[in-house]
């Protein structure tokens, strides 16, 4: 692995708008988010905003659902703010989000309201686990969620070391990844300079930091959060982060930093991923098959270590089920539910959004994680769908096409799913 002799890191998950969303600068400000239909707070982890972009601007056109977002949030501190709700008389500004039909398919156009004073979010995304969260509010092991509080899987997401394209490395190691958040490139297996910051995210609030962080090796998620070298601006923005830092750097070899693969996937026009070697590997890997693919192969089959479930974060009764109904009906959307009313049938595929944003359904994943442990096990979806997200997210796949059961279609040991034949469990 090529080592770089001293690193700018900015480690701030690199939340941009994509090029086919609008820019906030376009934005229509609405006064009062109660005026509008069946309003859903939520709030959580930016890494998470193209999806909700898309899914929220084709929920409120198909279902008459309006998902509102804090896009101003963090993962963990916003399932804490759900856990024990505190006043402070302040109004919050969210976002909802509309897909025009004069535009092309997944252009989407936000708004801001102002939601009433002490506003709880009703549903919140997370890039780990509320277990994971407690390490970096305390020092005590992490406790459970109260009862009144329910954790949902969603669907799966990268984390990507990205640098400038100018920039001569193309693999950096779990061990390298270590040295630079941990130590702050102080440690013998690179040079440093004086000159050096590292730039990092929140450190107190969020749910992607402790994603990263784990999938390096990092036990208990603890990154670097003070000390010598250590520029710490938690005010700057994810996409002035990528901007203004990562992107147009005039140091390439001395700038990395880390984002999803939602902005992976949009800016890989202005920034390169690393190949990421994790901890016992003896390769290293992209979330997908290379550079330009979108397929998410070595995230689905377990080779690309940075990567974790999204969990949905809900209140909910003594059965573990939703108390608000529309948050039930947005969870079961989420995770593709069977749904018995017809009025409840969305006329557009989840996993398109999934695919088109840089995320993997659980039935196209083959591994799966115990919490956020670091080691894969083998997953076995009920309803697999490796080959049509394969379509949905490269347009192309080796799989044969069928429909309903058409076992005169597939070979033995194989069955239909999706439209095309998958591999019996």
């Amino acid at each position: 692995m090529k080592r770089a002799r001293a690193l700018v890191i900015v480690g701030l998950i690199t939340i941009l708008t994509g090029v086919s969303e609008a820019s906030p600068a376009f934005a229509q400000t609405a006064s009062n988010c109660t005026d509008l239909t069946n309003p859903v707070y939520m709030g959580g982890t930016t890494a998470v905003i193209p999806v909700i972009r898309l899914m929220g601007a084709r929920l409120r056109k198909y279902m008459g659902v309006t998902l509102l977002w804090n896009e101003n949030s963090d993962g963990c501190s916003s399932v804490s703010q759900l856990i024990s709700p505190t006043s402070t008389r302040a109004r919050t500004v969210y976002s909802y989000y509309t897909e025009p039909s004069d535009q092309p398919p997944g252009t989407v156009y936000p708004t801001t309201c102002n939601s009433p004073v002490d506003t709880v979010p009703d549903l919140v995304i997370n890039d780990v686990s509320w277990g994971s969260c407690m390490v970096s509010y305390s020092s005590t092991p992490p406790v459970s969620l109260p009862p009144s509080v329910g954790e949902f899987l969603g669907p799966v997401q990268g984390m990507v070391p990205i640098v400038p394209n100018g920039n001569t490395y193309y693999d950096v190691t779990a061990e390298e990844l270590q040295d630079l958040y941990i130590c702050g490139g102080k440690a013998n297996v690179m040079s440093y300079s004086n000159s050096t910051y590292i730039y990092d995210y929140s450190a107190q609030g969020s749910g992607m930091r402790e994603l990263w962080a784990r999938g390096m090796g990092v036990a208990n998620g603890s990154l670097l959060s003070t000390g010598i070298g250590l520029g710490y601006f938690s005010t700057i923005t994810a996409e002035t982060m990528v901007t203004n830092y990562v992107a147009p750097s005039t140091s390439p070899d001395l700038t990395i930093g880390y984002t999803s693969t939602e902005y992976y996937d949009q800016y890989r026009g202005q920034v390169r991923g690393l190949k990421v070697r994790g901890v016992n590997q003896k390769l290293a890997y992209l979330p997908d098959f290379d550079g330009q693919s979108t397929d998410k192969i070595n995230i689905r089959e377990g080779r690309y270590t940075l990567q974790g479930v999204l969990r949905l974060f809900a209140p909910v009764d003594a059965s573990s089920v939703p108390t608000n109904l529309q948050v039930k009906h947005i969870i079961d959307w989420f995770q593709q539910n069977p749904v018995q009313d017809p009025a409840l049938h969305l006329p557009f595929d989840v996993n398109e959004i999934y695919a088109l944003r840089g995320v993997v359904p659980q039935c196209a994943m083959k591994v799966t994680r115990d919490a956020d442990a670091l080691a894969f096990r083998h997953y076995k979806p009920s309803q697999p769908c490796h080959c049509s997200f394969e379509v949905l997210a490269t347009g192309k796949t080796a799989c044969v096409p069928c429909a309903g059961v058409d076992a005169g279609t597939c070979q033995a040991g194989q069955s239909c799913s999706h439209g095309y034949c998958e591999q019996v469990q």
